[in-house]
């Protein structure tokens, strides 16, 4: 028990999952109307999932989830109104890896905090979060 333990505590320092390109809450300017990419790249694990979705206040957490990606490419769009049909993704299930997230016909009302989880393939490691934020400029 004890060599597992031990053994479960050293995969989790060797693999450590993290973002190697993180946005850090730094700001982003679409134009209104147009599109915006959101990219981050990421090592140290197995992946089950990423998610992009509009920042909980106070938190690092997602409020409200818009996309998920799971490893084997499955794409769950949430038909969340403001959001519905402008929202896409694309993560090929590999780490290290990139996810890019992509919000067409950007509104004043897009101009917010969103955020980047990373869920391990692994119970041993916690999900891991970045956000960004979008400031959106008139035409």
């Amino acid at each position: 028990m004890l060599v597992t333990t031990f053994f479960l505590i050293i995969s989790a320092i060797v693999c450590l999952l993290e973002f190697t390109s993180p946005l850090n809450g730094n700001k982003v300017t679409g134009v209104l109307g147009s599109s915006v990419n959101f990219t981050w790249a990421f090592h140290g694990g197995n992946i089950d999932r990423v998610e992009l979705g509009t920042k909980k206040d106070g938190s690092v957490a997602i409020k409200d989830v818009l996309i998920s990606i799971d490893k084997l490419q499955t794409i769950t769009t949430i038909q969340n109104p403001p959001y519905s049909g402008r929202v896409s993704g694309i993560w090929d299930g590999s780490s290290p890896g990139q996810a890019t997230f992509t919000l067409n016909s950007i509104q004043k009302a897009d101009e917010r905090f969103y955020v980047c989880k990373l869920t391990p393939d692994s119970l041993v490691q916690l999900d891991v979060y970045d956000t960004v934020q979008l400031l959106v400029l008139g035409k």
